[in-house]
């Protein structure tokens, strides 16, 4: 793996980026300096101050280090495809590969893992003490639950919280706002007028033009529904404790998924459930890619499919300013989008899909370089198969979403 020193990747900023990062990890510096002057004060910040700058960061990123630092300098992490990078990614901080379909690759140099190491546990130890955390998830919630929010009613939602969980002055508050980089990353500032987005909304102008056409106010939702709506980052989960999320939850347990694919698939679900204006085939992904999705039939599809749909059209949606499609009778989930997928209810034909058993694993020669075996790499001795494509097993999944979770 091609390894980058701090210096360099700081190199590679033109200056308004890196006066950006700077304001982003709590450092000013002065627009009358030289890009190389940048740099070079960048570069000693982050070196010199870690424990400063990773109080700046956001739960998750901070998280990912201490993740990253139990692993150990140089050694790769698996992930899934998150919806939105994390800060440290974005920057070059945190080493990350995509070359790879099916998973994500982020490691720490072994520059970045001696800088961080002797402070990464005590910084986490602080903000999860002095509530930087618990606000985050709160905010975060708000703009989950919202999409995007004008700044004063994110702020004076934010204070109510504030006043009723933890207690304290609005001084205080605005201290611990202005060291969180939610405000400075999610702000968005147009002919609309102040807003924050949620990181999750992929397109701002296109939602500020449908909030645009809806006529309502903006919904007051409760704050203990906003501090769930924020934790886990970045697979934030919607609506789990309403009736429709605990039977999607327990449908989705009986389809198989369970641990992180559990919460994937939920997390999927809502995010697709915000484009539900139009038939939204999509919406309904998460139960044809199920482990277990070759032992239904199509009535079991069909209820399943309902499943789906109620609690889609029991969230509060972006483009209705935080009202659900029931309450306002807009954007309601079509129910019959999920036959366009109908085909792969069909059993694979034998003589194109033959059905094979899993193979052990085998020594094998330019296999899985970064695993080995008394000094040997390990191999699968198995057929090459898209991503997308059927699975040779004759299960009826993708091949991503049966045996090939397992052989990559």
């Amino acid at each position: 793996m091609e390894e980058r020193s701090l210096h360099t990747i700081l190199s590679g900023f033109q200056k308004p980026e890196l006066q950006d990062l700077g304001n982003i990890l709590g450092k000013e510096l002065s627009a009358r300096f030289r890009k190389s002057q940048l740099v070079d004060e960048l570069h000693g910040y982050i070196t010199g101050e870690p424990r400063e700058w990773m109080s700046h960061l956001m739960e998750r990123d901070v998280r990912l280090l201490r993740d990253l630092v139990r692993q150990g300098p140089e050694k790769v992490q698996y992930q899934d495809f998150a919806d939105y990078p994390s800060l440290l990614e974005v920057t070059g901080l945190v080493q990350f590969d995509d070359s790879d379909d099916h998973f994500h690759k982020v490691w720490l140099s072994r520059e970045m893992y001696d800088i961080v190491a002797p402070e990464v546990e005590k910084v986490i130890h602080v903000l999860e003490r002095n509530g930087q955390f618990k606000l985050e998830r709160t905010a975060l919630g708000y703009l989950n639950l919202y999409g995007v929010m004008p700044t004063e009613l994110f702020v004076d939602c934010l204070m109510e919280w504030y006043n009723l969980y933890i207690g304290g002055s609005a001084k205080r508050l605005s201290k611990i706002l202005s060291t969180t980089p939610i405000i400075k990353m999610y702000r968005y500032t147009d002919k609309w007028g102040d807003y924050v987005c949620s990181p999750c909304v992929p397109d701002v102008d296109e939602l500020m033009t449908r909030l645009d056409s809806f006529k309502g106010e903006f919904a007051r939702l409760g704050n203990w529904d906003a501090y769930k709506a924020g934790s886990g980052a970045p697979y934030f989960t919607i609506g789990l404790s309403t009736l429709e999320g605990m039977r999607l939850e327990q449908m989705y347990k009986r389809i198989g998924y369970e641990g992180f694919d559990l919460v994937k698939a939920v997390h999927d679900t809502w995010m697709e459930s915000q484009f539900t204006s139009g038939p939204r085939p999509e919406l309904f992904d998460p139960i044809f890619d199920s482990p277990l999705f070759g032992t239904l039939d199509r009535q079991a599809l069909e209820s399943f499919c309902n499943i789906v749909a109620d609690y889609a059209d029991s969230l509060p949606k972006w483009c209705l300013a935080g009202h659900s499609a029931n309450e306002t009778g807009e954007c309601l989930a079509d129910r019959d989008a999920w036959k366009d997928n109908e085909e792969m209810l069909q059993e694979p034909q034998e003589a194109d899909y033959p059905r094979w058993n899993m193979p052990e694993p085998t020594i094998t020669d330019g296999y899985a370089g970064e695993m080995s075996s008394d000094g040997y790499p390990l191999g699968l001795a198995i057929p090459h198969v898209a991503p997308n494509d059927p699975c040779p097993c004759g299960s009826g999944l993708r091949y991503c979403r049966c045996h090939g979770r397992y052989m990559n």
